[in-house]
């Protein structure tokens, strides 16, 4: 009978020693994240007013551009019971403003302290109520200092008309064109104690023309921007969560 080697003994008892440390670096972390989407899951619809707060019903560009500039006024706008119900949260803002000068300009902001399940992708939203994606795609704009990627659709309805829609996820204190990095980014933030709110912000405006490009898009898309250039500080620095 032949005897075993001591310093193999001392290898296979280290290289298990050392899977186990891996398989603990993936399931810890795993089991971690597992807990936090359980309790996302059953967070209460939230009822608060945060995203109304933070961005005013009266908007004055010279305020947002250092110059002269018009002033955009809005009438509120609300989802149906039903698509609260989707959304879990109570907490959103649905506008329609005007400045005088030519297409009114939706914006529609819904925001969750805590809870990842309460945005959702306009993309699946706008094709459930029976739109047609024309077009999608992704532009940077530089927004009052900021690299901003904003997700671009236009969309057809049965009647043949025409919108467009540009949007982009907040989680946290950054911002991402994309859906699911909004979601990993708001869970890791759980995870380690950072600011887990998320919030979508959607644009919206007739494209005058009906068409999927050309003037009337051109003209849909400069109004969607002008509009952001005076909303987007507060987005930015106001829709956070409750101190």
């Amino acid at each position: 009978m032949r005897d075993e080697d001591p310093r193999q003994d001392e290898a296979t008892v280290s290289q298990l020693g050392k899977r186990a440390l891996v398989l603990t670096g993936i399931i810890v972390p795993a089991i971690l994240l597992t807990v936090l989407l359980v309790v996302s899951e059953a967070r209460a619809t939230q009822k608060s007013d945060i995203a109304a707060q933070a961005i005013p019903a009266t908007l004055d560009e010279a305020g947002a551009k250092g110059s002269a500039g018009d002033v955009w006024t809005s009438t509120r706008n609300t989802f149906s019971d039903a698509e609260m119900d989707i959304l879990e949260t109570h907490d959103y803002v649905y506008r329609t403003y005007r400045d005088g000068e030519g297409a009114p300009v939706d914006l529609c902001v819904i925001f969750s302290e805590d809870n990842r399940k309460g945005t959702h992708p306009p993309d699946v939203c706008l094709e459930g109520g029976g739109s047609r994606i024309v077009s999608r795609g992704d532009r940077v704009e530089d927004v009052s200092g900021t690299k901003l990627t904003v997700r671009e659709l236009v969309t057809a309805d049965g009647e043949g008309r025409y919108m467009y829609f540009a949007y982009f996820y907040k989680c946290g204190d950054s911002f991402t064109p994309s859906f699911y990095w909004q979601q990993v980014k708001i869970v890791w933030n759980g995870l380690t104690g950072q600011n887990a709110a998320g919030a979508l912000i959607r644009y919206s405006a007739p494209i005058g023309d009906n068409s999927a490009s050309g003037p009337g898009l051109e003209a849909a898309r400069a109004r969607v921007d002008s509009l952001l250039a005076v909303t987007f500080p507060y987005i930015r620095d106001r829709l956070n969560p409750a101190p």
